[in-house]
């Protein structure tokens, strides 16, 4: 492959400096965390999200304009 014959140290130890493709390999690590995450807090992360939109759309809130300001 490199023109010479390689041992298995030799092999591992190349194996072991490549970083081809890490980025992508701790991406999806990161991914697959977030992802765990989610699914544990799953519950309270609905209900966090449905108190803020019933917040935000609750149409109790606006109230008739007031002319005093």
């Amino acid at each position: 492959m490199y023109g010479r014959e390689e041992n298995g140290m030799e092999m591992l130890k190349r194996f072991y400096t490549e970083e081809d493709g890490m980025g992508t390999v701790e991406l999806v690590m990161i991914i697959a965390a977030l992802m765990c995450i989610a699914l544990l807090f799953r519950d309270q992360i609905f209900l966090f999200a449905k108190g803020i939109m019933g917040t935000v759309f609750d149409q109790g809130i606006i109230d008739a304009p007031d002319a005093g300001g």
